[in-house]
């Protein structure tokens, strides 16, 4: 049973990922299994989709119906099941600056690396739906503050994003990040963009700093390959839907081939077994503390005469 890195390592892996050539390529958990396939996969570190948590633990789209304390609970048990840096969704901040700032802490105590929080109205809704509303800059500037102001850990990762692509355009979606990493947020996320070439727009008109990006199937950016983005400026890939809709899809066939053929026997070769699903867990590592701490089976109960 390995102890896991602590939250303030993490913040500091993040960091130096960041910071490192290239960019940085994180497909979203959505529970503590996910966590654990998207590190045994080899990717350096992992996003919490808000939406993806919605689908997956509550089963309920993503227009802002899900609380902090909703979040945060799925986000520690996501956290706590890997050793690599994982930063979560937190929608809005579920508020004003007040609201911000105790989120940044819950955050930080769940044991995550980072979070990213948006400017759009509450009820929020998913960046890839139409209809979505930003709310002034300046009331996004004392949201930020003030979650940069609460974290206890200064290498937490704190990333700004904006949804104001679709009311503002590329211009004002670029003006709102210029203004947030200005006044000190570590990233800024262009959320929703629609073409390639507002892809490319965004990081000339921006300028100096961190930019991230998430490709969702299905969702209304391109999906082009992570080298390609690389290349326009942005340091953070994110892959936001492609292992809840994988998962999805698999159970969906899954389910249909049971009922049409009668039985699972011809199904083995589509799903994990067991044995598998347990080495992913390390149940060996938890069968030998238990055989280091427990007495035989069949020995008596010392305190029993």
């Amino acid at each position: 049973m390995p102890d896991r890195v602590s939250a303030a390592a993490r913040s500091t892996r993040l960091r130096e990922l960041l910071d490192a050539p290239g960019p940085l390529v994180a497909p979203f958990a959505y529970d503590a299994l996910s966590a654990r396939l998207i590190e045994a996969a080899g990717f350096p570190a992992a996003g919490i989709s808000g939406s993806s948590v919605a689908a997956a633990a509550f089963g309920l789209p993503d227009v802002g119906l899900l609380s902090r304390e909703d979040v945060v609970a799925q986000a520690r048990r996501i956290a706590g099941s890997v050793d690599i840096p994982v930063f979560a969704d937190a929608d809005t901040g579920y508020g004003g600056p007040l609201q911000a700032a105790h989120t940044v802490r819950a955050m930080e105590d769940a044991g995550l690396a980072g979070l990213f929080m948006e400017d759009q109205e509450d009820p929020k809704r998913c960046g890839h739906l139409a209809g979505t509303r930003v709310i002034p800059l300046e009331s996004m500037l004392g949201k930020l503050r003030a979650a940069l102001g609460a974290r206890r850990n200064p290498e937490f990762v704190i990333i700004a994003r904006t949804d104001a692509v679709e009311s503002e355009g590329v211009e004002g979606a670029a003006r709102r990040a210029r203004a947030c990493l200005d006044a000190g947020a570590d990233m800024a996320f262009f959320a929703g963009p629609r073409t390639v070439e507002e892809l490319e727009a965004f990081p000339r008109l921006v300028g100096n700093g961190r930019l991230m990006v998430t490709l969702a199937e299905g969702g209304r950016t391109p999906l082009l390959p992570w080298q390609d983005l690389g290349r326009m400026g942005y340091a953070l890939i994110g892959y936001s839907g492609l292992a809840v809709g994988a998962a999805a899809r698999a159970v969906e066939d899954s389910l249909a081939a049971l009922k049409a053929q009668g039985g699972n026997e011809g199904l083995v070769s589509r799903v994990m077994p067991l044995n598998e699903r347990n080495e992913l867990l390390g149940l060996s590592a938890w069968q030998a503390l238990e055989a280091e701490t427990m007495p035989p089976h069949g020995d008596a109960n010392p305190e029993q005469g």
